[in-house]
């Protein structure tokens, strides 16, 4: 998992579909209510079930098996984690 994060952090984003990216992101998630207990509680399991998956290819079944609701708070809390993990890299910050 941590490999797949490395690649993100330089813009290949391998586990997502690039399409699903640009239309569930184009809402940001800061102006939804995201990050409230029963999301973290089900974004939690997600992520484990996720990080469980040895291969890529299971990791990418995984996602596809998803509901949309599911897969969208993934893929947010993914990119989220993915955009801290940038910023505490850069020694700059604005």
């Amino acid at each position: 998992m941590e490999h797949l994060l490395c690649q993100s952090l330089n813009g290949l984003h391998l586990l997502w579909d690039h399409t699903n990216i640009a239309q569930i992101l184009r809402v940001p998630t800061e102006d939804i209510d995201f990050f409230n207990p029963p999301n973290m509680d089900k974004l939690q399991d997600l992520f484990h079930q996720l990080i469980d998956k040895k291969t890529f290819n299971e990791k990418q079944l995984f996602l596809q098996s998803l509901d949309q609701e599911s897969y969208e708070m993934l893929l947010r809390a993914y990119f989220h984690i993915l955009d801290n993990t940038a910023l505490m890299a850069t020694p700059y910050r604005h």
